[in-house]
């Protein structure tokens, strides 16, 4: 009995220690933010991920971070010229096809099995704080 229980105990233990080491299959692309001609009081912000294949993930996480600006740029240029229907759509599901071939476009292989929108904001136009890049030199 006591071998038994034993056996049981060192079992799942072994599991919990093999779980614990999983890496996620989920990569940050990185913050979005857009506004769009056809809602012009609001701005639109989210936190977009893409979901590889955990087989491929450090060669899908390499691709990415690779290909992060231009994707990021692509996505917000799309954002900015959907049809505005497709921003009050809860499940965003124009959006996220969008995003994924936005992704795909970026990467010389199938990587992404698919994309996750977290974190979305619909801020008021005014409350945005206009953020300046400009940088100065003294001559």
């Amino acid at each position: 009995m006591v071998a038994i229980h034993a056996a049981v105990i060192g079992y799942v233990r072994s599991r919990v220690a093999r779980l614990s080491n999983m890496q996620s299959s989920a990569i940050e692309i990185g913050l979005l933010r857009f506004q769009n001609p056809n809602v012009p009081d609001s701005t639109y912000q989210f936190q977009l991920h893409a979901i590889v294949d955990p087989s491929r993930r450090f060669r899908g996480e390499e691709r990415l971070k690779l290909n992060q600006l231009p994707i990021t740029e692509a996505a917000e240029q799309m954002l900015r010229q959907v049809d505005a229907s497709w921003l009050s759509d809860p499940s965003q599901k124009e959006i996220r096809e969008r995003l994924m071939d936005v992704v795909l476009q970026h990467l010389d292989e199938p990587l992404v099995q698919r994309v996750v929108i977290t974190d979305w904001l619909c801020l008021p136009s005014q409350s945005v704080p206009m953020t300046s890049n400009i940088i100065t030199a003294s001559l």
